[in-house]
């Protein structure tokens, strides 16, 4: 109810940017910020917001959506669940840990839930009102720099119940706790897809990722070493495929150059991954400094 699906205008507006980009990793979070975390009731409305959004930019060219299983145990486990994230500082130390590339920091700036009777000869009314403003920061991680920061505003009321009076006394309606609960469904889709489509277009032109060969730096205490980590979207548990360019023994005819061909080395499992290196074991033969490590896709 609380998730929409992206649209296929929107991945179109992406697809002629991305294409031919690798794909960069983005990481969406709630800020948690002062509103919330004097009022839990809208640290819920953040959260459902949060996840929202997520599904809105899942599966979008050029882009790798971190996932929300993944987001949430790295701030449980760095003590950030219930810590106000809400600063770009913050925030933006969070997406380098999740090794993403750029991350997108979601708040609501302002939250109000209110009720008020309109009473007149013939029934009388109790009126549900929600009103909310927010925002979602689009953050670079390397640098901090704040790339987007588009917001959004919502106001609503609806007849939560009526009494009517006459011919006889009769209450219709949903009341107040289900009406208030429809409003927060409707600001947050109209959250979702203002947002969503202006940082949609913001992720077209956000930095690349990191571009340049991953290498193998050599053998340090029985681990292999590559030169990229987390800065580089480099996580525990990917695998690479090591291999070496050997020469063939052939010359091109046309240009006269040495024809090289891929050697398989090995398979590197990643056990640990720091910001600007990453190590583990090797299935197969010994590498070498230099040897090229290619991402294994899943």
């Amino acid at each position: 109810m609380w998730l929409t699906r992206s649209s296929c205008a929107l991945a179109l507006l992406l697809c002629q940017s991305l294409y031919a980009q690798p794909a960069r990793r983005v990481a969406v979070i709630s800020g948690n910020g002062a509103l919330e975390q004097a009022m839990p009731i809208y640290k819920i409305g953040e959260n459902r917001l949060t996840l929202s959004l997520t599904g809105k930019l899942a599966g979008m060219p050029g882009i790798t959506l971190i996932a929300q299983t993944d987001v949430d145990l790295l701030l449980k486990t760095q003590n950030f669940e219930n810590s106000d994230r809400s600063s770009t500082e913050t925030a933006a130390h969070i997406g380098k840990l999740l090794g993403a590339a750029q991350i997108v920091l979601v708040n609501f700036t302002n939250g109000i839930q209110s009720q008020h009777l309109e009473d007149s000869s013939m029934s009388t009314k109790v009126i549900a009102t929600v009103q909310a403003d927010g925002n979602a920061r689009l953050i670079d991680v390397e640098t901090g720099a704040i790339l987007a920061q588009p917001s959004c505003s919502f106001k609503q009321e609806a007849v939560a119940s009526e009494t009517r009076k006459f011919p006889v006394t009769k209450t219709t309606g949903e009341g107040l706790q289900a009406t208030w609960s429809d409003l927060w469904t409707k600001a947050t889709n109209q959250f979702t897809e203002e947002l969503g489509d202006k940082l949609a277009s913001a992720l077209a032109h956000a930095p690349a990722p990191e571009a340049g060969d991953i290498l193998v730096a050599g053998i340090a205490n029985g681990s292999i070493l590559i030169n990229k980590g987390t800065s580089s979207g480099i996580r525990q548990g990917e695998r690479f495929q090591i291999f070496r360019m050997v020469s063939t023994g052939l010359t091109d005819p046309a240009t006269n150059e040495m024809i090289k061909q891929k050697q398989r080395i090995c398979v590197l499992t990643v056990t640990d991954a720091e910001d600007t290196s990453s190590s583990g074991s090797c299935a197969g033969s010994t590498p070498q400094r230099n040897d090229i490590a290619e991402p294994i896709q899943p």
